[in-house]
């Protein structure tokens, strides 16, 4: 399911526009900040039974987190990535989704001096 999601996200051309294919599991290697990209990772995961006959709904919590040169660079990504994500029900390859924006959090990291954001989704699908 993680893999159909990143590329649901992916086939927006708005995001791959800013991002192109900088969209990384867990951590981002040989990137210099100076372009826009993002990290994906799973929160928590747990299942629940529906006690019919659809069977078990699994629900994730997924974080994207954001890194970009400026806030407004920032703010204009999280935007893309809220009007792709806010609030669907979608289709990831063999499953049905329900994706939840849950919330947004914005930083800035003095050492690296690039902006971050962090987006938490809550994705239910079977």
């Amino acid at each position: 399911m993680i893999q159909e999601l990143r590329t649901y996200i992916l086939d927006d051309t708005a995001i791959a526009a800013e991002i192109g294919t900088r969209f990384f599991p867990m951590k981002a290697d040989q990137v210099d900040g100076t372009d826009p990209y993002a990290v994906y990772y799973f929160v928590n995961s747990t299942t629940e039974d529906t006690h019919s006959d659809s069977g078990l709904l699994r629900r994730d919590m997924l974080r994207i987190n954001l890194h970009a040169s400026t806030a407004s660079a920032i703010l204009d990504l999280a935007e893309l990535f809220r009007t792709r994500l806010s609030n669907k029900r979608v289709a990831l390859g063999s499953y049905d989704a329900h994706i939840v924006w849950e919330s947004f959090a914005n930083g800035y990291s003095d050492q690296d001096e690039i902006h971050d954001s962090a987006i938490t989704l809550s994705i239910t699908w079977s």
